[in-house]
């Protein structure tokens, strides 16, 4: 109001001055007064328009519901007898369903199976079938939206992540569930499960357990087989005694020379089975001739040990000390874990310090927490000083990913689950970084990102490689990947990796890391760190890599990418078999080399069970008010929906803000008032 009031204002004494008060201009009462009236009008619209005033407009909008589609996109659906239907047909009955769904309602569509993507083309090219993490992403993308339903259209085959049943009270929609594939049990015998250790010391024995099911053969003979590089190691005969029927086998695999092992599990298919790529079971074991020793010292017993110990494996060799046990000789072993070390009042903390003095080659993987002596730590190495905050207190430390970590490469799988991973407990502390900290992982404070490492790596003086965890309970991460995913892989990768770095000769110049097992079907991501005599990273020179398939003796040859200071390669797929590589680089005269493996192996989980799930999809839609509908039925949803009064368009009040400057209307007033002033002068003055 201020502003109209002050360029009204404005417009009037200007106008005043030059019509009404003007002595040397003489004009006629009524002429004075209109062209008063008309430079008033003028200088008014200019001064307003000066102060860059908007206009506000409210208007009423009807926002229709959104209709979601989540199509399955694994390979689970193409691997029954209705292949060719759900390949050629089914697109052509789901575009129907989605154009029928748009006429009335706004229609999102994506694909779900490994990952979330929009929906495209189907191509069923998924090994894993996630639920919890389409429906999660549906919940907050559409958070505070009006979705009216989301249709989910899968044979209801979940093998990764949450079962969607245990969290189902969160979704705020109604599920109009569609059951795809294949109810009928056919006569099957497969493989359900392969536990088994992916690394093995040599000479020494590889427990594999073996779970084989079989529907619909009652009193039919079993047969199962395990191969070693091809050749048959163990065999066992069972008949089977019922039509749901589940056994456990144990055998034992005698490893000598190093490398990877191709092991070969294989059941005999029966009369009238349907589905026979899940008779066969491939999987390779890496038996490694160098057994690491690892020693944990502690100032008691705590699960954050037994877990770290599970996932290093049978390739190293661990010995566990607690508070004032005698302390070994250093040398004697590779790296050493200091879980809340140096503690409080601990007796022999002078003879540990002056081991670690006399070894300084040795790596220290340390774990800090609550029991932590943080003077006596500060004392203790060089590379951070910890001091207890103001505040006496435990904090919950949650972690998150540090994009801008370097030393090795962690696969996007492995950053999301971290993530989301429990939080540590940690004193309220206050800590200074005295040496270059690669940060890992960053603290998380109540879903605050800081600045302050929960994981980090340092080399300090010495040339010790060291590894700093900032909180205790380590073990909740293991817990909760089982609880995700029926498997500890994602934390084992993060935990080995960074073993593996603390391991690396320090000399070392040329580091290819990779995973020792790929999918036949996954992206094969390979990156390189190159160190010059200095032991600067750097990628100036070309890398190379020759791959040979030890079967076939197929060879492929690549050129890594440059990216920063260090090298990466994105092949798109190899076939199933095991890899030796050789990577080599030229640089000032030296020639760089590195050699390793690794295996291509068809593990998915869709081809495992292949009956539908019918049960969980009648289940997901009456827990959330839904409906459930077979193929047959599909072309009822639209109705069902229509017809759903939940379902409904609301109405969004709008508000648009529109500058008066860029309004042509003013201009134009403007400009006609100027002319009428300019031509009532030139005619009557």
């Amino acid at each position: 109001m201020w502003i109209i009031t002050t360029a009204i204002l404005t417009g009037l004494c200007y106008a005043a001055l030059l019509y009404l008060f003007n002595k040397s201009q003489h004009y006629g009462k009524a002429l004075a007064t209109t062209l008063f009236i008309l430079r008033t009008l003028v200088v008014g619209l200019l001064v307003l328009l000066f102060f860059n005033p908007y206009i506000k407009k409210k208007t009423d909008k009807i926002e229709p519901a959104t209709i979601i589609i989540a199509q399955d996109n694994s390979n689970s659906l193409v691997l029954t007898k209705d292949s060719t239907f759900y390949k050629e047909l089914f697109p052509l009955i789901l575009d129907t369903l989605i154009n029928e769904l748009e006429n009335k309602f706004i229609v999102d569509k994506y694909l779900f199976g490994n990952e979330v993507k929009e929906f495209t083309s189907l191509d069923y090219k998924d090994y894993y079938t996630d639920f919890h993490e389409v429906l999660e992403n549906i919940r907050k993308n559409y958070y505070k939206k009006n979705v009216g339903a989301v249709v989910l259209l899968s044979d209801g085959i979940c093998n990764k992540s949450y079962l969607p049943e245990q969290n189902i009270e969160s979704y705020p929609f109604p599920l109009y569930t569609v059951t795809l594939g294949d109810t009928i049990t056919y006569p099957d015998f497969y493989i359900k499960d392969v536990f088994y250790n992916k690394t093995s010391p040599a000479n020494s024995i590889m427990p594999v357990r073996i779970v084989a099911n079989a529907n619909n053969c009652r009193n039919k003979q079993m047969k199962i087989k395990v191969l070693l590089n091809n050749e048959i190691i163990e065999e066992s005969d069972i008949i089977v005694n019922s039509n749901r029927f589940s056994k456990t086998f144990d055998f034992n695999i005698n490893s000598e020379d190093e490398g990877v092992k191709q092991i070969d599990i294989q059941i005999n298919t029966t009369e009238n089975e349907l589905i026979t790529n899940n008779n066969n079971k491939r999987f390779f074991i890496e038996v490694i001739d160098k057994q690491y020793k690892a020693l944990f010292y502690a100032k008691s017993a705590h699960p954050d040990l037994s877990s770290i110990k599970n996932i290093l494996g049978d390739h190293f060799e661990v010995s566990t000390i607690f508070s004032d046990d005698e302390i070994p000789n250093l040398k004697e072993y590779d790296i050493l874990f200091l879980h809340q070390i140096p503690y409080f009042r601990m007796s022999n903390y002078e003879n540990l310090k002056n081991e670690l003095k006399d070894n300084k080659n040795i790596p220290v993987f340390y774990i800090v927490g609550e029991s932590t002596d943080f003077d006596a730590f500060n004392d203790f190495q060089t590379s951070m000083k910890i001091n207890k905050g103001a505040v006496n207190s435990i904090l919950d430390i949650k972690p998150h990913y540090n994009q801008n970590f370097g030393l090795f490469n962690i696969d996007n799988e492995v950053v999301e689950a971290t993530n989301s991973y429990p939080p540590l407990s940690l004193p309220h502390l206050e800590f200074s970084l005295n040496s270059n900290h690669d940060m890992l992982l960053q603290m998380s404070i109540n879903d605050i990102l800081t600045q302050a490492p929960l994981l980090s790596f340092t080399t300090d003086n010495d040339g010790r490689k060291n590894a700093y965890l900032l909180g205790t309970g380590i073990w909740r991460w293991k817990l909760y990947n089982y609880y995700k995913e029926k498997n500890h892989d994602n934390f084992e990768e993060l935990l080995t990796k960074s073993v593996k770095y603390l391991l690396t000769e320090k000399d070392k110049e040329l580091i290819i890391n990779h995973k020792e097992n790929y999918l036949n079907n996954e992206v094969i991501i390979l990156d390189a760190d190159l160190r010059n005599p200095s032991q600067e990273l750097t990628n100036e020179p070309d890398l190379g890599i020759k791959i040979i398939n030890r079967h076939t003796k197929d060879i492929y040859e690549y050129n890594f990418m440059k990216k920063d200071n260090s090298y990466y390669l994105n092949i798109n797929n190899l076939p199933e078999g095991i890899y030796n590589f050789t990577a080599q680089a030229e640089h000032g005269g030296k020639i760089y080399l590195e050699n390793g493996n690794f295996s291509v192996t068809n593990i998915g989980a869709e081809g495992q069970d292949l009956v539908a799930d019918a049960r969980r999809m009648q289940l997901l839609a009456s827990l959330t008010d839904g409906k459930n509908f077979s193929v047959k039925e599909m072309n009822h949803i639209a109705e069902a929906i229509e017809n759903d009064e939940r379902i409904t368009s609301i109405v969004r009040e709008e508000t648009n803000y529109k500058d008066l400057i860029n309004m042509k209307s003013i201009f134009f007033v403007i400009l006609s008032l100027i002319s009428i002033e300019w031509i009532l002068r030139k005619i009557f003055v």
